[in-house]
Parts: structure tokens; C-alpha cells; sequence
């Protein structure tokens, strides 16, 4: 297989078994090796004719493709099939090398599948450009992050997919499409890798700026309906800010969950100051650097939003959702979410003295770490999957949303709690979903059915349409997109 690379950013592969036909057997892990399966096989395509020839033989053979980007994924959606799962093989595909980058007029970029973050963005730096926004992280293959709804936060900024101007797609049969505003193109901007594999996108690139971002941390009121009115009225203040904040802590004397609200928000604001650049080398993100502080930093928009590889600090296990829902509603979800979270804190006191597990490692009981919430906030789309569609608001409605991102993180790699923790985070749509239209982020833990997608994605059915399309055979799902996306057709594959 040419083009691989022995080293694949945060994701790894093992070599572990060479089957009868000759393909290498690979076991694939996501960023925080919480996520894992065996595939046949490891693909990674010297060029686009190279990818094209390989889906070409392998559609007779109905052979599950799976692109995995640089593994950067949090929740079922990551999922890749398991060799033996079925009765077809599995393949994982990386574009690595699909680099190619032209700048056009008006600021036009298009470029190749196999563009990082990390890289894309001082790429464009040196050419005098940047994005229009990110989310908190500079690591994501691009394409995987935009079209899986990855954002950032500001009332006036979108998600990144609606940057796309326009993408090269190759369906299951390694037929090229062209897709752009003129063909489907609010369809396939987030396609969560269900219709087919895109080798290239075409985004609306802006000149450099610069941005001024100030941190300050208040303490909130006690009272846990105060304080979110409080959140919501800090957040209207500001176009883009982010706050981090209230936190449970788990008090191994009382052996409860215990509230801090204690807030730290982050706001940033545009600048003409063009002097040192500091943001970049003094970033609070990701149980990184010293964050609970005031302070305030300048440098370029992406190098003052989003922070790079060496300055992610945490890497362990993660139960994680993040859900999003009018802003309007932001107080009372709020709330009852928190109240919710500090509720279940008895479902964890059995996890809290595994004295065999601990006493290998000097500790003399297992403490559960802080349960995080942030709030961001994003502007309202018209992309057909996107979480933040517009298309089924109440009439006075602002088409601003808010979200709520919260993180159980165990104190050690554990998967029996981190098992728990996915299950108190799949209890909260069925209890406050319809309540205030709240839809799941698709790179993070979802656990809702059909019924729920089509309720918060109006054109579901539209978009199953195009599914089918770009994939007759079912080589592009696994379980969790046919269960919650309700791809019936393809049940049959994992019964």
C-alpha cells in the first residue's frame, strides 16, 4: 500500500495480523484511545486517481469504507466497523497526502482532503489569510471537523462547514461529483462521512486580523437558577465569548458532587493593535495554562481563538455531549441541566475506593474528577444536518443558539466509569430535549433514535434520499448513523 505514513497525528495504528489475501490488518484507535475497532485493511491513497481506482474494486465487494482524518472524534459517530461485524471487510481510509492548495480571486481556497488544522492554518497565514472562525482547537483534519458541524462561539459566527463554497465528492461507486450552491450544497456541508468521501473543498478565505482577548473570572450566586440567569445575561453582552463555568466538584468527605460557580469567561473583541502577539504562547484551553485568572492578550484571530497541538494538556477518557438549543432558552436549560448532572451524584460514590486498582499507583482511594460546562454560542444556518439549522424555530426565534458542552472525566483511564459516564450523558435529550429544541453536536456522544433526528433535522428524509444515492450498498454507515439517522435499508447488515 503506498503513501503510508508511520506517523498519523493523534490517532495510531498497530500493525496486528496479516490475513489470507495479503491485506494488512489494522487496529485503530481515535485521540483519546477510548474509541477503537479492527479493520481489514489501512488504505492511504497517493492522489485522488489513486482513491478513485481503490472504491472502484471494492464497491462489487460492498466493503465498508471508513475515512478517519487524524482520529480527532469523540463520540459514536467515530465508529468504525469491525472486521468480522459483518460479513463484508472493513476498511479504513486516510488522505493524507491529498495536499494540494491554490488561492484564487476573492479570496477563494481549494484545497485537498488531506489538509490538519495545524497545517492549513499557518499555510494560509504566510499567504496573507486566514479562516473566518475556529472551534477552541487547532488539530482537526479540516474536513472531518467542518463536516461534522465543528464551531467556535460569537452570536455572529456560523459553523465552520458553512465556509465551504464548494467540494469535490467521490460516491461508493468512485464517481466524482461536483457539489456546489447550484447542487446540493446546504446537503453535503455536514455529511458526517455518510455520502461519500470528499477530496477537496473550496472555502471563503478572509485577510489577516487581529483580535484582543480578555479573560475574567466573577463568582456567581449560589442559587443555581441566579446564575444562569446570570450566564445568559453575560452572554448577551458580548458578540463572542465563552464561559467556562459552573463546575462539580466530587467531595470525598460529604461523597457527593459538590457545585463551584466560580465563572471564567473569555471574550474577544476586534483590534487595530499590531504589536507582540502573545495569545498564542500564554493560552488557557484544554486544562492548559493558568486559566482561573484576569488577564488580556493580543495576536492574530486563529493564533487568539484556537490553540495548537503542544498546548493540549489532557488526553484521558471523557464522557462528553455538548447540545445545542435557541438561545432564548439558555437560562432555563441551563438549570435544569446543572440540576440535573448535580442529581446523579450518588450513581458515582461505588466508583470511589477501588483500593487494588489504586494502591499499584500509591493512591489510597479513586476520586472522580470535576463534572466541566461550557457555554458558546453560534449563529444559525440553513446546511440540511447542521445542528444549528433554522429550519424548525418558533416564529420569534433570534436564530442565535446557545450550547452547553458538559465532560465527566474520570481520574484514570477507567472504561467501567467511563461506560457510566456515556449513560448519564445519554439521559438528558429524552428528559430535556423537546423541552427546548436541543440538538446533539455529531462529533460528540449521541444516543437519540430516528424519531428524535427527524423532529430536529426537518430535512431528513431529503438528505436520506441523497444517501442512498452516493452509497446503494451501505459502505459508508455503521450502526450508530443507520439507528439514529433511521437508514432501514441497511439494517439488515448488523442484525
Amino acid at each position: 500500500m503506498r503513501g503510508l505514513k508511520s506517523s498519523l497525528s493523534a490517532a495510531f495504528l498497530s500493525l496486528v495480523a496479516l490475513n489470507g489475501s495479503g491485506a494488512q490488518a489494522y487496529r485503530w484507535f481515535n485521540w483519546q484511545v477510548d474509541i477503537t475497532c479492527d479493520a481489514t485493511g489501512f488504505f492511504v491513497p497517493a492522489n485522488e486517481s489513486e482513491l478513485i481506482e481503490f472504491v472502484q474494486y471494492h464497491h462489487p465487494l460492498k466493503t465498508h469504507l471508513r475515512p478517519v482524518g487524524n482520529g480527532h472524534g469523540f463520540g459514536n459517530l467515530t465508529t468504525c466497523v469491525n472486521d468480522g461485524q459483518t460479513d463484508r471487510e472493513s476498511y479504513i481510509l486516510s488522505l493524507t497526502n491529498l495536499k494540494h492548495l491554490d488561492i484564487h480571486d476573492n479570496n477563494t481556497v481549494t484545497f485537498g482532503g488531506g489538509w490538519d488544522l495545524v497545517d492549513l492554518i499557518p499555510t494560509l497565514h504566510d499567504k496573507g489569510l486566514q479562516v473566518h472562525n475556529l472551534g477552541s482547537e487547532m488539530v482537526q483534519n479540516y474536513i472531518g471537523a467542518a463536516t461534522t458541524g465543528t464551531h467556535g462561539t460569537g452570536k455572529e459566527n456560523q459553523n465552520l462547514a458553512t465556509q465551504i463554497l464548494g467540494m469535490r465528492v467521490l460516491d461508493a461507486k468512485g464517481n466524482v461529483h461536483v457539489i456546489d450552491k447550484d447542487n446540493n450544497l446546504d446537503a453535503f456541508r455536514v455529511a458526517i462521512g455518510a455520502l461519500g468521501l470528499i477530496t477537496e473543498v473550496t472555502l471563503q478565505a478572509e485577510p489577516l486580523s487581529y483580535l484582543k482577548r480578555t479573560s475574567k473570572v466573577v463568582e456567581g450566586s449560589k442559587n443555581i437558577t441566579k446564575l444562569y440567569e446570570e450566564i445568559a445575561e453575560i452572554g448577551s453582552k458580548y458578540e463572542q465569548i465563552n464561559i467556562n463555568g459552573p463546575n462539580l466538584v466530587w467531595n470525598s468527605s460529604s461523597q457527593k458532587l459538590e457545585p463551584s460557580t466560580s465563572l471564567t469567561f473569555v471574550y474577544w473583541e476586534e483590534t487595530d493593535y499590531k504589536g507582540a502577539t502573545n495569545c498564542s504562547v500564554n493560552f488557557c484551553s484544554n486544562d492548559c495554562g493558568p486559566c482561573n485568572r484576569d488577564y488580556i492578550c493580543y495576536d492574530y484571530k486563529m493564533n487568539g481563538i484556537a490553540t495548537t497541538p503542544p498546548g493540549i494538556c489532557y488526553r484521558g477518557f471523557m464522557g462528553q455531549f455538548e447540545h445545542f438549543f435557541p438561545i432564548e432558552n439558555l437560562a432555563e436549560a441551563g438549570t435544569d441541566y446543572f440540576n440535573y448532572a448535580i442529581s446523579q451524584g450518588d450513581r458515582l460514590i461505588s466508583y470511589q475506593e477501588i483500593n487494588d486498582v489504586m494502591a499499584e499507583q500509591n493512591m489510597a482511594r479513586y476520586e472522580s474528577d470535576d463534572v466541566t460546562v461550557i457555554t458558546r454560542f453560534v449563529k444559525g444556518d440553513d446546511t440540511w444536518l447542521s445542528p444549528v439549522n433554522k429550519y424548525n424555530l418558533q416564529p420569534n426565534a433570534s436564530g442565535i443558539f446557545a450550547t452547553l458542552e458538559y465532560s465527566w472525566m474520570p481520574s484514570y483511564n477507567n472504561y467501567t466509569l467511563q461506560w457510566l459516564y456515556q449513560d448519564l450523558a445519554s439521559e438528558f435529550i429524552p428528559k430535556f430535549g423537546e423541552t427546548y429544541d436541543v440538538r446533539p453536536h455529531w462529533n460528540k456522544m449521541q444516543f437519540h433514535n430516528e424519531t428524535y433526528t427527524s423532529t430536529i433535522f426537518p430535512k431528513m428524509n431529503d438528505w436520506l434520499d441523497i444517501q442512498e444515492e452516493m452509497d446503494p450498498n451501505c459502505q459508508f454507515v455503521n450502526p450508530f448513523m443507520i439507528n439514529a439517522l433511521g437508514i432501514d435499508r441497511c439494517q439488515s447488515l448488523f442484525q
